[in-house]
């Protein structure tokens, strides 16, 4: 009875899984970023723009850049520890604070009054005087009420200090908001990698052109991958003095040789009206590849660029495209990503060309991914015997249909045991084989005049 229970979760678990990995907003890319409101060091989803309106204010460009292409941003505030929250204390009474600290929280005032509808109560009306946030009032009996009142309130919040009653209060601002935006060293990013690293996220923005930094995260999420079997994509960029240095990018390429690292040269003003460097369009490529189903290539994905830092001559796009550098192109009025590719150049043990093309390299991810979730969920739930274990199978193998005919994989996969070794006591040994599909990028036509 129990295994039939397991094989029903099994199979729900990975079907769907399968059905959402074509669905945007299943991809989740993870952005660490600097700012004066947030919650600090804490992984936070924001699936639309009304929960990035709540966390950021709307205030980080990075996080608009990743959200563009519809993937969930999971927001992760860093900080040098600094950071204090703006208050204002009333003696022996409350203090009301800023729901986040940093300097954003001086921008706030709030007021006691009488209430206009009821005179037994009071108002609290919370006001942002940069107008991002809407004034909030609150008609509360008392000041326990409004302690859980304002809990949901997107500035402040309230907390018991005193016997005192609330008492009318004229618009006041809130204080003494310190700013934990500064340089961070490399021992801080050591401290946020080992902080992020039980996250779930397929792509990982890497806001630092530190290349100690750089070199460090593409080890800790090689170890993530091998050692947790946890599969993510990275994406990092260059120093916005050499944006326009084409050698600059592809030492960077060289320097990471990864089928899931991605170096980005994008430069210049989105049609946002802002311009950008290559250390914030690399926001918008993690969020373009997260929330690309990995069924779809994104070679040839218009660029939302008005006009970039350097449009690159053919040698340099073939130069690039040989390094392994990803880059947009001018294509008439517009730019495009010229070919959608990772900074693998230098095949390993097990490696593949085709392994080279982020299309290719996500579906492997996502593959695995799924399979390795919904087994550690299955573990020590299914018998280790033929039976359990062909339980198993029957989920995977339903999975890679669904994968096939999305057009994620090659229709030819199969799912077995491992013939070559035995399971026994609380191991069990499978076999996957299963080709990714890749996009026609290059057509070749011989023609024969008549």
């Amino acid at each position: 009875m129990s295994i039939q229970r397991n094989r029903a979760g099994a199979y729900v678990e990975l079907i769907a899984l399968a059905k959402a990995r074509v669905t945007p907003v299943t991809g989740r890319v993870l952005i660490p970023y600097q700012a004066e409101w947030g919650a600090p060091a804490q992984a936070v989803d924001m699936a639309d723009t009304s929960e990035r309106l709540k966390e950021s204010g709307l205030l980080v460009d990075e996080l608009e850049l990743a959200a563009e292409n519809g993937a969930t941003v999971v927001g992760y505030r860093v900080t040098n520890e600094q950071e204090k929250t703006a208050l204002y204390a009333v003696p022996d009474s409350y203090t009301i604070e800023a729901r986040y600290p940093g300097t954003r929280g001086n921008d706030f005032e709030f007021m006691v009054r009488s209430a206009l509808v009821d005179s037994m109560k009071k108002e609290i009306v919370i006001r942002d005087t940069k107008g991002i946030y809407d004034t909030e009032t609150y008609l509360v009996a008392d000041k326990a009420e409004a302690i859980e009142i304002l809990k949901k309130s997107a500035m402040v919040r309230l907390k018991d200090a005193g016997a005192t009653t609330l008492g009318d209060l004229a618009y006041t601002p809130l204080a003494g908001g310190i700013t934990g935006t500064g340089v961070m060293t490399a021992s801080d990013w050591s401290r946020i990698f080992n902080r992020v690293d039980g996250l779930t996220f397929d792509v990982f923005y890497l806001p630092s052109t530190d290349k100690a930094v750089q070199a460090a995260c593409k080890q800790w999420l090689l170890d993530r991958r091998v050692k947790a079997r946890k599969l993510a994509q990275l994406v990092v960029a260059g120093d916005a003095s050499k944006d326009g240095d084409i050698e600059a990018h592809n030492e960077r390429s060289r320097a990471m040789n990864a089928r899931y690292i991605i170096n980005c040269t994008l430069a210049g003003e989105h049609i946002n009206g802002k311009t950008y460097d290559s250390i914030q369009w690399a926001a918008w490529i993690a969020g373009l590849v997260a929330g690309t189903p990995a069924n779809k290539s994104f070679t040839g994905v218009k660029v939302p660029m008005k006009l970039a830092k350097v449009d690159w001559s053919h040698s340099e796009v073939i130069k690039g495209l040989a390094e392994g550098t990803l880059m947009a192109t001018r294509d008439g009025y517009d730019y495009i990503i010229e070919s959608a590719i990772n900074t693998l150049t230098t095949l390993g043990t097990g490696e593949r060309e085709d392994f080279g093309k982020i299309r290719v390299s996500m579906t492997i991810d996502q593959v695995l991914n799924d399979i390795y979730a919904t087994a550690k969920k299955q573990k020590a739930k299914l018998d280790n015997d033929k039976d359990g274990r062909g339980m198993f199978i029957a989920a995977v193998l339903e999975y890679l249909k669904i994968r096939g005919q999305q057009k994620a994989i090659a229709d030819n996969f199969t799912f077995t045991e491992d013939g070559s070794k035995t399971s026994d006591f609380d191991y069990a040994f499978f076999k996957l084989f299963a080709k990714p599909l890749d996009a026609i990028e290059a057509f070749y036509i011989t023609w024969e005049v008549a």
